[in-house]
């Protein structure tokens, strides 16, 4: 224990690379985690900016992701490169935060005396649609494509972890998502304008 926590002491994790360093946040290790979170964060928010357009907005969603990293350290399994999967995984914290938001619906009694223009309201009308046809697309799925997206884009399981709670191989899963996203790129596109459409294709 001594000599663990004595070489622990001595590493210089800024020469690790990204799967060493994950391989140290799965044995609990803070020092290593500390080390990809200077490694990435910026990089994230920074990404996570350019598509909420609030600084703030953007550092809190990253900081949510990297928390649910250190949370589910004992868990990941990241076969290729580390910066891929946080991108990945960034993709879908975004996905599903503009998805939410156009959800959102405005307090009239609060809000009476703000102004609200035209535009706006038919861009909130516009999300709703689009939320509706993504529900119904979603629902078009088979039941096991549809619990598969979900644990990934909704709960943001990784494959290997979906593998193991539904009992089938991580091929069959990554197969099934390509199915799914397929489908589902291809039906929005029916109902969704070029900006709205190319932002769903990158984020999916």
């Amino acid at each position: 224990m001594a000599d663990r926590i004595y070489y622990k002491m001595a590493i210089d994790y800024t020469k690790l690379s990204d799967q060493e360093l994950i391989q140290e946040c799965s044995r609990d290790n803070m020092r290593a985690f500390n080390q990809l979170f200077e490694r990435y964060f910026p990089a994230l928010h920074r990404f996570a900016v350019n598509y909420v357009k609030d600084a703030a907005v953007a550092e809190e969603l990253a900081m949510d992701l990297m928390h649910n990293i250190w949370k589910k350290r004992g868990m990941l399994e990241i076969k290729g490169g580390v910066d891929h999967y946080l991108f990945g995984a960034m993709k879908n914290v975004l996905f599903n935060h503009i998805r939410k938001r156009a959800l959102e619906t405005v307090n009239l009694d609060e809000l009476a005396e703000v102004p609200v223009s035209a535009a706006q309201a038919d861009h909130q009308l516009e999300y709703k649609e689009l939320e509706k046809i993504y529900q119904l697309k979603l629902s078009q799925l088979s039941p096991q494509r549809r619990k598969i997206f979900k644990l990934s884009r909704e709960e943001n399981m990784t494959y290997p972890q979906i593998a193991k709670d539904m009992n089938l191989s991580i091929n069959t899963i990554k197969t099934q998502m390509l199915v799914s996203l397929r489908f589902l790129r291809e039906s929005m596109n029916e109902h969704m304008d070029m900006t709205v459409s190319l932002l769903l294709f990158f984020l999916f």
